[in-house]
């Protein structure tokens, strides 16, 4: 048989076109030239039609030529060119692209008509013979297993250690690590995207840690300004101010209208209910339409319209009674597309808003304490179940939400456990008196040692913007809670939302004093100017986060107008995953405890034993 029947580019276009007829016809035509075969070329073209009577190129129909892909020398099968002239140049010099250089290349890609037609037409792309195996110009890096939700030893009791010399110190990272990425320029190979029911989850929890005010009055405001004048500072603040109010006002709006309409489907129901009892030879269809046809006719719309609304507002309500009004209030504009088009109702939406409602309750109650008064136009008796600080409820997977002080009554302390919740820390003044051990004079307070920009408590004149959710910008409540853990460690901070890598989780504050011994405490300064953080009475959630051989984040260093800080700083923690950080080499030496974080590199997992 003519070699040029085994080409790879003739076996492609068998294979490709499922047309088993093609090889033995070239081959029965080849031998049928013989002698005469010498110097012919096999010519491959490409013509687009839409049936076999209409042709098309460029977008016009007509008699349309043939599109040339390339020609193969029938002489040398090993040639394969643009045209047929340039055939005894490739027997002696083969071009870069060439069949002859890329026999060895394994194609990655496999060859489709589509393709066939897009090397064809595209000025971009140098084609050979429209067949180019495609190869991948980023080399894909292996990574490492992702990181399981793990659990480690909960340092909750400031009393417990029993070490009574030296201090249990935890580890500090100086430098600015983790960097954030660059899309752009990484290599690593792609992770898996947040579904859609992740992102609409998430979106919940941003909003219940916004700071959106709702309410249910409006206010009667209007703007008596020119813009042709220009708008000085005053008039800029007061019309900002004017758009917050009507923004909190729609946002209250909206979810006022969300609250009706999953109330009137429930109603709804209750109707076709009553109906079906007062006409017992009606069927349940019968009942439904009647039921139907009585609000059209209160509505005033037609029943197509109402039906399309009524499959909205149904999964308004179902989203209601899985994860609770609180899911429906914050849920926001994106919930309508969820219930419009069904998007994950049936993987697993109401299960995970089921599993949530209650944490979602206990962050709604305490950062909005008004946000129930828009239940009273279906619920009068609605009241507000949780108060006081949002991190003072741990949250339960088995049952509702606990005080925080009543998961520690195993501690047996006289007064019970004591926790105070402080934004910022608080300097021991019978040490340091005025003198902020914190602050370090060599450091120029207005200008940022990281990124030399200028830094300044007000919003308007920083530049600096190396942490803006703790500095220089507007602070949101960090979207975390405290949950009772399942692994013996009572509790831990878990993140409602992802935190990038790189990204300030909280600042780690409490009591800024110094001589603690045998007790749990954060070394700052420096040698000549050491001061310790003691979170035994006071602090943030950041006392609660429990350490793990293979952490989500670390504790850092930050210098801000000239004071140094103690920031958690994320390694790329996923929503729903706990935060966890190292607490060191030098924090366990002190400790005859057994470390719990079940991680397989786990270094004290047996030091009890030791």
């Amino acid at each position: 048989m003519h070699p040029m029947v085994h080409h790879p580019v003739v076996n492609k276009l068998a294979v490709l076109f499922e047309n088993t007829d093609f090889i033995p016809s070239l081959a029965s035509l080849l031998e049928s030239l013989g002698p005469k075969g010498e110097g012919v070329c096999l010519r491959i073209d490409a013509v687009l039609c839409a049936s076999s009577s209409t042709l098309y190129l460029n977008g016009a129909k007509e008699n349309v030529k043939p599109l040339p892909l390339g020609w193969l020398s029938v002489e040398n099968n090993h040639a394969l060119t643009i045209t047929p002239g340039q055939t005894e140049s490739l027997k002696s010099s083969p071009r870069p692209g060439s069949v002859s250089q890329l026999d060895n290349v394994e194609c990655q890609s496999p060859v489709t008509p589509q393709s066939l037609f897009y090397e064809c037409h595209s000025p971009r792309r140098k084609t050979v013979s429209g067949l180019r195996p495609s190869v991948s110009s980023i080399p894909l890096a292996r990574t490492e297993p992702s990181v399981a939700d793990s659990d480690s030893n909960d340092e909750d009791d400031p009393n417990s250690h029993g070490v009574l010399n030296q201090p249990i110190v935890r580890q500090l990272h100086s430098a600015r690590f983790p960097q954030r990425q660059n899309p752009t320029t990484g290599t690593e190979a792609p992770t898996l995207q947040p579904s859609s029911i992740d992102k609409l989850i998430c979106g919940i929890w941003r909003q219940v840690h916004s700071p959106t005010t709702l309410s249910v009055s409006f206010p009667d405001r209007r703007p008596g300004i020119s813009l042709s004048t220009g708008v000085s500072q005053e008039v800029f603040r007061a019309i900002s101010g004017l758009c917050k109010e009507y923004y909190n006002q729609s946002r209250s709006s909206r979810a006022l209208e969300m609250v009706v309409q999953a109330h009137w489907v429930e109603c709804y129901e209750a109707r076709i209910a009553s109906i079906a009892l007062e006409h017992p030879s009606c069927t349940k269809t019968e009942a439904r339409i009647m039921a139907l046809k009585e609000a059209c006719n209160t509505l005033a719309w037609q029943e197509k319209e109402l039906r399309n609304r009524l499959a909205i507002w149904r999964g308004y309500k179902e989203i209601k009674d899985s994860g609770g009004w609180a899911s429906l209030v914050f849920a926001g504009s994106g919930v309508y597309r969820f219930c419009k088009y069904r998007i994950g109702f049936k993987d697993g939406l109401t299960t995970r808003l089921r599993h949530i409602a209650s944490s979602l309750e206990v962050a709604a109650d305490t950062l909005h304490p008004g946000w129930r008064d828009l239940l009273r136009i279906v619920s009068p008796d609605e009241q507000r179940r949780y108060f006081g600080h949002p991190h003072e409820w741990v949250t339960v997977d088995t049952g509702p939400p606990l005080p925080l002080n009543s998961t520690y009554s195993h501690l047996s302390l006289p007064e019970g456990f004591q926790f105070e919740f402080v934004d910022d820390c608080v300097l021991d003044y019978d040490i340091f008196g005025q003198d902020d051990p914190r602050r370090v004079p060599q450091i120029d307070p207005d200008i940022c040692e990281i990124c030399g920009k200028k830094q300044a408590d007000d919003i308007v004149t920083n530049q600096c913007y190396c942490f803006p959710t703790l500095f220089g910008s507007v602070r949101y409540p960090p979207p975390v809670q405290l949950y009772h853990t399942a692994s013996g460690k009572n509790n831990g901070v878990i993140a409602r939302c992802q935190f990038e890598r790189g990204t300030a989780i909280a600042e780690f504050v409490g009591y800024i004093t110094r001589g603690i011994d045998g007790l749990d405490v954060m070394m700052g300064g420096t040698q000549e100017r050491p001061y310790q953080i003691f979170q035994g009475k006071m602090g943030n959630f950041t006392r609660f986060i429990n350490h793990s051989c293979r952490p989500n984040s670390q504790f850092q260093r930050f210098y801000w107008r000239g004071i140094e800080r103690v920031l958690v700083v994320s390694r790329g923690v996923p929503a729903g995953n706990e935060i966890t950080v190292d607490y060191s080499d030098f924090y366990w030496r002190k400790l005859k405890k057994n470390c719990l974080c079940g991680e397989r590199a786990c270094r004290y997992a047996h030091q009890a034993e030791s």
